[in-house]
């Protein structure tokens, strides 16, 4: 698909477009008998761009088993009722956000492991950007997703006092991941994706402009 980028055997970054140089994205974890996903775009983002990547790569609607949402914001749980009609999986948000989230069905907390896919994530608590953001580690094979907790030049993005976002970005620095996956294409970096040493640039830069606020 187009709008879709693998980045592992099992992991693939499917992106919507909001506006020109800007986007939103769901990732999807093919496991060997379960799929799993972590956020849910809008409306028609399930239909539109997840469900006919599932297709294309011969699996069906029936094997996702876990919708894990990172934070409340419309971009990133508006598509929670088609998959909640379409499949029956479970959506999942942490704690502090599911008044917001009518549509999910469970709670989670820091520490918590979550199956996605064949992938184990711990979660880590990450407030700053919403009360109950969390991030999503894959310790084993050292990937590392955001949602909206590192969102670089985007002050308007920090909507909690700057000294809880610091200290979220503080934790995530010591993640030493691999490869981190954004859900939006955040500058300095202009991109969703990091590699390497990208990281800790990306997360050093965020600091940065949180501190000079």
């Amino acid at each position: 698909m187009r709008n879709a980028e693998q980045i592992a055997e099992d992991v693939f970054v499917v992106r919507q477009d909001m506006r020109p140089g800007w986007f939103c994205n769901v990732l999807v974890l093919l496991g060997e008998k379960s799929i799993g996903i972590v956020d849910t775009g809008y409306e028609n983002t399930p239909e539109d761009h997840v469900f006919p990547l599932i297709r294309e790569r011969g699996r069906s609607l029936d094997e996702i088993s876990l919708v894990v949402n990172t934070h409340r914001d419309g971009d990133h749980v508006k598509g929670n009722p088609a998959f909640k009609e379409k499949t029956g999986a479970r959506i999942a948000i942490h704690s502090l956000e599911a008044e917001a989230v009518p549509s999910a069905d469970l709670t989670f907390e820091d520490g918590d492991t979550l199956r996605l896919g064949d992938r184990d994530f711990k979660v880590i608590h990450t407030p700053g950007h919403r009360p109950g953001a969390i991030c999503l580690l894959d310790e084993e094979h050292g990937l590392l997703v955001t949602g909206d907790s590192v969102c670089g030049e985007r002050e308007d993005l920090i909507r909690m006092d700057k000294t809880i976002y610091i200290d979220s970005l503080h934790r995530l620095r010591e993640t030493k991941a691999e490869t981190m996956v954004m859900s939006h294409p955040f500058q300095p970096a202009g991109k969703d994706i990091l590699k390497g040493t990208e990281i800790p640039e990306m997360i050093e830069a965020s600091i940065k402009v949180a501190e000079s606020l």
